[in-house]
């Protein structure tokens, strides 16, 4: 009984914590232009952060925060998605030939696929890497594939180099023996942080109903560590 009283006191803390922070807070920053940031802070624990940056464009991020104290920590949701690979199989309209084509499925928002026609270099059953047109298409003699492995150029023309495109499979087998083979790569999530997330605030402390950041804030460059500030609105 004493722990499930605990346990209530300790929920009801912490959401009386967080309601101490809702509402709007505007970056200083908006004065000077054209950079704005503005955080909308709710009673549930959520947050809306709404961005214009000269670099990084315009755009809206959602995630959670925890207040303890007088320090507010941010927690962004994931925003970009990887498609699950897949390789399909048909019949080529050239009997003699075998088409290998290779499309780049990007990372993006839940329920979108966005594809991309690049430049790779593949291996097909083990042999040495040779490279396809800039839109990812390579025809050669009809061939029976068992295996295809894609790099991106990068990997071969530069040798030991980082991939430039990190990708969820790099390895495909065919399953057939038909000589129109297309391949959806995906980009993988380690590639999936936005700029953006990287580039917000995501610890304040609060002082005199004003938010001071204690994590990177480029506009301190700007405006200074102690004139650098978002002020309540709402």
């Amino acid at each position: 009984m004493k722990k499930t009283l605990l346990n209530i006191l300790t929920l009801f803390i912490s959401l009386s914590s967080i309601a101490q922070i809702n509402g709007k807070f505007k970056h200083n920053i908006c004065e000077f232009g054209p950079n704005c940031f503005v955080y909308e802070f709710k009673k549930d624990g959520t947050f809306q952060y709404k961005y214009h940056q000269d670099i990084l464009g315009s755009g809206t991020l959602t995630g959670t925060y925890m207040k303890t104290g007088d320090t507010l920590k941010l927690n962004p949701d994931k925003v970009l998605f990887a498609s699950e690979s897949k390789i399909i199989e048909e019949n080529y309209k050239n009997p003699d030939s075998t088409k290998i084509q290779i499309s780049l499925q990007r990372l993006s928002p839940k329920e979108k696929v966005d594809i991309d026609r690049l430049h790779w270099c593949i291996s097909i059953n083990d042999g040495k890497y040779i490279e396809t047109n800039e839109n990812g298409m390579i025809l050669i003699p009809k061939t029976k594939v068992e295996k295809i492995e894609i790099k991106d150029i990068f990997q071969i023309k530069l040798k030991n180099s980082e991939p430039m495109l990190k990708l969820t499979d790099s390895i495909f087998r065919p399953k057939t023996d038909k000589n129109y083979i297309e391949i959806f790569a995906s980009e993988s999530e380690e590639n999936g942080d936005l700029a953006i997330t990287e580039w917000m605030t995501k610890a304040f402390i609060l002082k005199g109903g004003k938010l001071y950041p204690l994590t990177f804030e480029p506009e301190v460059g700007f405006l200074g560590q102690k004139k650098t500030y978002y002020r309540k609105i709402e």
